[in-house]
């Protein structure tokens, strides 16, 4: 009777075990609508329109892979640090959201080809600055103890762990409190994408200063699932391999967008994106 049990319990447990390897990739695109996650706080790529609505260079993005694709689209505003948790959930089905592919994140969800390569500089204290007088990121990491601050999930955290002198690292919620910590003093450098850092600077000139030298170009890229099928990511990388075609997106967005990141970015276009040696 035991030896039956004990078979009958080998066979259950190949069984399970059959079903769970065997187990279906998921089609994002079945239904026929693509729900993209982003973060609609970060322009020019990420925000809202005077109505309300989504708008910006990774909401056409998203707009032209979906009919790329065949399918809708529809846009999902979500906060930053919850979009992987989302995708992975299947709330949404892609992440474009300005996200650099870094090894922690590879490790949760894939990611397609590089499309953009975010500019990071840093937001510094003014008074940090006025006593040192920095001029590059190598005088920078050179400082032992400079106080760097950051968003959790952002890479303006791993960067200095990983090559400045002794840093103090101090983790916060969001990027409106990282500036406070700059402004106030608590902090002495925030790293984060140009666009972003020029619009802090410009809202606190008295105590914040910028370092133009970029700390690095950040690669970004789309998030897929794992579990997904293989064939969605290689449409997606198909699709971003378009972007640079004559006439393609890119020169479709450098035509809306040129003079909005001049704006912020002084004699700056589309191309500041598209990498260092571009």
């Amino acid at each position: 009777m035991k030896k039956i049990l004990l078979l009958l319990s080998i066979i259950t447990l190949s069984f399970g075990l059959s079903a769970c390897g065997n187990k279906e990739a998921f089609d994002p695109l079945e239904d026929g609508v693509l729900t993209v996650g982003m973060d609609l706080r970060w322009a020019p790529f990420e925000t809202k329109d005077d109505l309300g609505n989504p708008s910006g260079i990774s909401v056409d993005v998203a707009e032209a892979l979906s009919e790329y694709l065949g399918v809708e689209v529809v846009i999902v505003d979500l906060e930053f640090g919850s979009l992987i948790a989302a995708l992975n959930t299947q709330e949404i089905d892609l992440i474009i959201a300005s996200m650099s592919i870094t090894e922690e994140r590879s490790q949760a969800i894939n990611f397609s080809d590089p499309y953009f390569f975010l500019p990071l500089i840093t937001v510094l204290n003014k008074d940090f600055q006025d006593l040192h007088n920095v001029q590059d990121k190598e005088e920078l990491f050179n400082i032992s103890g400079v106080r760097y601050v950051g968003p959790r999930s952002f890479v303006s955290l791993s960067i200095p762990e990983a090559e400045a002198l002794n840093p103090v690292i101090l983790e916060v919620n969001d990027s409106t409190a990282a500036v406070l910590e700059v402004v106030t003093g608590n902090s002495d450098a925030f790293i984060i994408s140009a666009t972003s850092a020029a619009g802090y600077q410009a809202a606190n000139p008295d105590t914040t200063v910028l370092l133009w030298d970029p700390i690095t170009y950040s690669p970004i890229g789309m998030g897929t699932r794992k579990g997904d099928v293989t064939s969605f990511l290689d449409s997606i990388n198909e699709f971003i391999e378009m972007m640079a075609d004559p006439d393609g997106l890119y020169d479709q967005l450098g035509v809306v967008y040129d003079s909005i990141i001049a704006e912020d970015l002084p004699g700056q276009t589309l191309e500041f994106y598209l990498g260092e040696d571009e």
